[in-house]
């Protein structure tokens, strides 16, 4: 069965608690080394670029990312296993219409208290509207969600191992906003950020495991972005 039909199973759903444990494990450490991975990275590319424009610093802020998700799509081989499909894309129109409306209360929340965010303006389009989606995107939905997948599917049923999948990755990948106070980022406007992408990270996975395909998923993403640079 593919992984677009990954939530219709109707087996028994969690025999033994420790794989999902070791994945939570497993995820969190490797959240643990993007962070730090981060604070060498970052500095460095400062002083290698240190006038690089917004809309430049997105692209170069994520190059050791990009890097990653391009060296393991070299060795693996196999782009349509990790979501580069169309899949039931278009069956699932309604969806990727409808969800990034929903965001925009969000959005709206934070700037009845602050009236912007720190990435408005025209200068972080390109940043927010692709290289975020493109990078976190292929890594989180494409190599994170499909690895947690595939490991958890030789303990559990399809269903209950897409349902793990999706928030374990969901949720990891908000708590690694967090890591955003480090970078001038306010804290108020990091703590929306954590909960945004914690909700928004399990929405996401969730479009990959309905669809089958790592474009809903960057879609939203950059249509979510969209909305908090223009306001």
């Amino acid at each position: 069965m593919e992984q677009a039909s990954a939530l219709q199973s109707k087996k028994p759903a969690f025999p033994s608690a420790w794989p999902a444990i070791l994945a939570v494990v497993l995820v969190l450490s490797f959240a643990g080394l993007v962070i730090i991975s981060d604070h060498f990275w970052l500095p460095w590319m400062q002083e290698v670029f240190p006038n690089a424009v917004p809309n430049v610093w997105g692209l170069v802020s994520r190059g050791h990312m990009l890097l990653l998700g391009i060296l393991f799509f070299a060795v693996w081989r196999d782009p349509r296993r990790f979501g580069f499909q169309i899949g039931k894309t278009f069956s699932s129109w309604r969806l990727i219409l409808i969800l990034p409306v929903l965001n925009c209360g969000i959005v709206g929340a934070y700037l009845a208290f602050s009236g912007s965010t720190p990435y408005s303006g025209n200068q972080w389009l390109l940043t927010e509207t692709v290289w975020v989606p493109l990078v976190e995107e292929l890594i989180w939905r494409g190599v994170v969600f499909t690895l947690l997948l595939m490991g958890l599917q030789k303990f559990y049923t399809k269903r209950s191992s897409a349902i793990l999948a999706i928030l374990i990755s969901g949720l990891v990948f908000g708590l690694l906003h967090g890591n955003n106070i480090f970078y001038g980022v306010p804290p108020a406007f990091v703590a929306i950020q954590v909960l945004n992408a914690a909700i928004w990270g399990v929405v996401y996975a969730f479009a990959r495991a309905r669809t089958g395909s790592i474009y809903p998923p960057m879609l939203l993403h950059a249509a979510m972005n969209l909305m908090v640079v223009f306001f």
